[in-house]
């Protein structure tokens, strides 16, 4: 191999390392809870997201769906992916006092668990 041909691909080669690094860095939760009581499931969506943001989450994506129709209000369905800034600031929100204290003065805790990609 010639010289500029060895050098382009050595550029190439830490180019795609970098890339892949970046991309490794970041760690998503996977959410989806389901709450049957209508109350506590608006309490949820806006004392969690908000609270979220706080800690460095971003909702990447995030599919709310309410069980009611015109004389009945239930709760409903939250799905979400939340991208953080690695594996160890996503573990570190959920296991949180914070969220776990949350969870627990809400009954949530055998509703909301954690998947971390």
């Amino acid at each position: 191999m010639n010289f500029w041909v060895e050098q382009k691909y050595l550029t190439l080669v830490c180019y795609i390392h970098q890339r892949l690094y970046f991309l490794m860095k970041k760690s998503y939760w996977l959410k989806k809870i389901s709450i049957a009581n209508s109350d506590l499931f608006l309490e949820y969506i806006r004392t969690v997201l908000p609270w979220l943001k706080s800690v460095g989450g971003i909702v990447i994506k995030k599919d709310i769906t309410q069980d009611s129709n015109s004389s009945n209000w239930d709760g409903g369905n939250v799905g979400m992916v939340i991208e953080f800034d690695s594996k160890i600031a996503a573990k570190k929100a959920f296991y949180s006092d914070v969220f776990q204290n949350y969870l627990i003065s809400r009954e949530l805790t055998d509703l909301v668990t954690i998947s971390t990609l």
